[in-house]
């Protein structure tokens, strides 16, 4: 009896044992849907994750900035940008200049100058590495464009300024703008431009309402949590955009076409009445203190800052996108209305394809993601200049980007 119960112990364990194991390596059922629309590939992805959360183990590997070099020096930047073999790129608004380093941080060399002749800047602004390795600097109507050793190749004169843009296989320019229609309304579009800076089509336009406080300011937009317009380039030659006012991403492909529409269930969040009452009230502190240090400034009342920075019924879905090399999306979560609540910044990541596979929490919001790398600017108050940090991301290499 005891060896019959001995090998029936036996065979149960090795019945669980294998049971245990064809669980684990049971890949998770993506529940979503795949549709067409009108020739255009649809997916339509669940509230959840396909792989759950994840936590990215961040170790900062380096940090760029000094007070006593003004190669290094940035009282106020602007943007970043990394080229294949990772050298870096900084545009400095104050200075007039793009400061470029080595992939440990050396500074290299300086490109531009203030002016305005050809390769010199009068507010110089976001960066990307085109399809050919060339450095191009945006400056409201102007894109400069310079070789990988900071020599000035040509300029381009826009028809409308742009705030971030691509440069198709083509050549033509996929680009973000902002125009004035009338004293109380603003446009925003997604368009795409010739090579010589003129605009073709229009593949997108929302407005934004400019409220206007007599004898003091304009406000554009009103709050961070009113819906945007927003667009990043993507890959080689093509772009994403996507309206806050809905989770929807539209992919575009180098010729300025949708390809692709990625949408996420994802339910409404109303912005309650304490919750306004709070940020109106953070906003009316923030004013009181900018008046002891700038005391010419004109502040604004409480009534005023409920005009000025009207708060919607609902939350938007999002307040960024950012990609990476490898093509995945991830797309930054609305903070807290209230500002004074501290918590971390949530991702939405989609790989290249348009699957929704990881929800991420980070302690930070980035600026750059490339090559298993985080960058993000840090302004520190006590020595009066801005820091370029970079993380590695140490379980890059856990995340799956398939399903």
């Amino acid at each position: 009896m005891k060896i019959i119960t001995k090998c029936l112990m036996i065979l149960f364990l090795l019945f669980f044992s294998v049971f245990a194991e064809s669980r684990e390596n049971q890949k998770p059922e993506w529940k979503g849907k795949i549709e067409t629309e009108n020739g255009i590939k649809v997916i339509k992805n669940p509230r959840e994750p396909l792989y759950g959360e994840i936590k990215l183990d961040l170790q900062e590997d380096l940090n760029i900035g000094r007070e006593d070099d003004d190669n290094y020096f940035f009282y106020r930047f602007v943007d970043i940008t990394v080229d294949s073999t990772g050298n870096i790129y900084v545009s400095d608004l104050t200075n007039y200049r793009v400061q470029k380093f080595d992939k440990n941080g050396n500074y290299i060399l300086t490109i531009g100058r203030k002016g305005q002749g050809p390769g010199e800047f009068q507010q110089p602004s976001s960066l990307c590495i085109d399809n050919k390795d060339r450095i191009c600097i945006l400056e409201q109507r102007r894109i400069h464009i310079f070789d990988m050793g900071g020599q000035f190749i040509k300029g381009i004169a826009l028809q409308h300024g742009l705030e971030s843009l691509n440069f198709t296989k083509t050549g033509d320019i996929l680009g973000k703008l902002s125009t004035r229609i009338n004293k109380d309304e603003m446009k925003e579009e997604i368009a795409l431009f010739s090579p010589e800076g003129k605009q073709l089509t229009s593949i997108m336009s929302s407005s934004l309402p400019i409220i206007n406080i007599p004898d003091k300011t304009a406000v554009v937009g009103g709050s961070i949590f009113n819906p945007h317009l927003l667009f990043i380039p993507w890959s080689k030659g093509s772009a994403i955009y996507g309206h806050s006012s809905e989770y929807k991403l539209f992919f575009l492909d180098s010729l300025g076409q949708v390809s692709l529409i990625v949408q996420k269930e994802e339910g409404l969040e109303a912005i309650t009445s304490k919750e306004k009452k709070e940020y109106f009230q953070d906003i009316y502190e923030s004013e009181k203190k900018s008046k002891l240090r700038f005391p010419n400034r004109k502040t604004l009342s409480v009534s005023e800052i409920e005009k000025a920075y009207a708060l919607p019924k609902y939350k938007p879905f999002f307040m960024l996108l950012l990609s990476d090399d490898e093509g995945n999306v991830y797309v930054v979560r609305m903070p807290p209305v209230n500002i004074k609540e501290k918590r971390s910044v949530e991702f939405g990541f989609f790989n290249a394809e348009g699957f929704y596979l990881y929800k991420i929490k980070m302690p930070f919001l980035p600026r750059l993601i490339k090559n298993g790398l985080i960058y993000r600017q840090q302004w520190d108050a006590k020595k009066g200049l801005f820091f370029i940090r970079r993380y590695k991301i140490k379980n890059w290499e856990q995340i799956k980007a398939g399903i």
